[in-house]
């Protein structure tokens, strides 16, 4: 089964989010077998089915951000609901955000969820006027990557499960997170930037030394506005920075372009209290 729907509310763990564009997929695995002596074939699903949902949304208001990041290194299960379809048990797979100066800023979501879909009435449609968040009005702090004015940015995280089950159940019994990654890429005219900041390894080279030397963790936020400067939402990354480029043409100032990555270290239970089951664990950041 696959449905598409455009311009749908949609619902996550109970925020709102105002879709350009939703897609649902739903999947079963199943076995056939045939006996000797016999000139017909039988089935059986080899278990509950599973599906898809991906999700481009207008950013309008922080709460959007904050109910897909209570997702991050989390095995807790997200409640999500499509128009007349919903779920309880939805994993966050991906979610990402990019913006230039002349256009609204989207975001992406995907997650996976267990067992099938439920169905029932379709809602009614809302008639909220939205003021989405736009390019030309959002900034932020990433001085300690040397960057002053941005260009444009893109800002994901991603993450991945092994998902278990157990004789005699038909939902999953353990869910363990295999690993997480945030990532945040950022272009500026070479004159916006400190160009010493964006080396990679800094002035001590590959040991860590004072700060703003040497190769340490380094932090910065993104401020998402709407264009009458109403405060949207915001990301935020605290990692190394991974790798820069320059690029260039005739009549135009350099542009550098950098890449800040933050690893999430899974949960390895090391304390006898610590579980890693569908109830929410949320791991530390590197």
């Amino acid at each position: 089964m696959q449905v598409s729907y455009k311009n749908l509310i949609t619902d996550i763990n109970g925020q709102d989010y105002y879709a350009q564009s939703v897609d649902l997929s739903e999947s079963i695995e199943i076995e056939y077998f045939s006996a000797l002596g016999t000139k017909n074939y039988s089935a059986f699903p080899r278990g509950k089915p599973e599906g898809d949902i991906s999700m481009q949304f207008y950013l309008t208001t922080g709460s959007e951000i904050e109910a897909i990041e209570s997702g991050y290194a989390s095995t807790g299960f997200s409640k999500i609901s499509i128009g007349p379809f919903s779920t309880d048990q939805a994993l966050l797979q991906s979610f990402s955000i990019s913006s230039d100066h002349d256009s609204l800023i989207t975001a992406n979501a995907s997650y996976s969820y267990y067992g099938q879909i439920n169905s029932g009435v379709v809602p009614d449609k809302k008639t909220a006027s939205i003021k989405p968040a736009h390019g030309a009005a959002s900034s932020g702090d990433l001085t300690g990557f040397g960057i002053n004015r941005m260009l444009n940015f893109s800002y994901s995280f991603d993450q991945s499960f092994d998902v278990k089950y157990s004789l005699g159940s038909i939902s999953p019994s353990k869910i363990v997170m295999n690993g997480a990654s945030k990532r945040l890429s950022v272009s500026s005219l070479i004159s916006d930037l400190d160009y010493e900041k964006t080396s990679l390894t800094g002035a001590s080279g590959l040991c860590a030394g004072e700060e703003g030397e040497g190769f340490q963790k380094k932090s910065g936020y993104i401020n998402l506005n709407n264009l009458c400067n109403n405060f949207v939402g915001s990301v935020s990354i605290n990692g190394y920075m991974e790798s820069r480029d320059f690029s260039s043409s005739p009549g135009s100032e350099v542009v550098e372009s950098i890449r800040v990555t933050e690893k999430y270290v899974k949960d390895e239970g090391c304390s006898p209290s610590t579980t890693t089951t569908t109830t929410s664990t949320t791991s530390t950041t590197t």
